[in-house]
């Protein structure tokens, strides 16, 4: 089961995104829950900041919201809770890596192939012209 991070009204949004972006790199998938309007409001600007934070990797986020029942000091709350995860099925950071370095030597190894030298047109031209001396003009 994917962490619960807990958001308040108060929470900071950019340190929510950071660990909402660590989990998700982490564990694929990561919730959020909140209790209240203004703690939505801070979970919802949490996921559109890690959507930045993990966008130069490659990586989308979506979330789902559904509502949950809470117990806090003996009393039920109904709480909003955002499942986060990739888009795309995530590759983690280390896979990624290796792909790009096997990628590098492939290249490096087609450029170190010596190219066949192209035959020179300069002969071939020369042997397709016509001699125009030898026709006569009437």
């Amino acid at each position: 089961m994917a962490e619960i991070l807990k958001v308040s009204s108060t929470s900071d949004p950019s340190a929510t995104a950071g660990a909402l972006a660590n989990t998700v790199r982490e564990e694929g998938i990561a919730e959020l829950q909140a209790i209240g309007p203004k703690a939505v409001n801070q979970a919802v600007k949490a996921v559109i900041i890690a959507r930045g934070y993990m966008a130069p990797s490659g990586v989308d986020l979506i979330f789902i919201p559904s509502f949950v029942d809470v117990e806090i000091d003996h009393e039920n709350k109904t709480a909003m809770r955002l499942e986060v995860k990739t888009l795309l099925p995530f590759v983690a950071k280390k896979e990624s890596q290796e792909e790009e370095e096997e990628e590098k030597e492939e290249k490096i190894e087609e450029e170190a192939e010596p190219e066949e030298p192209e035959e020179s047109s300069l002969g071939s031209d020369l042997e397709e012209e016509e001699d125009d001396s030898d026709i006569l003009d009437i």
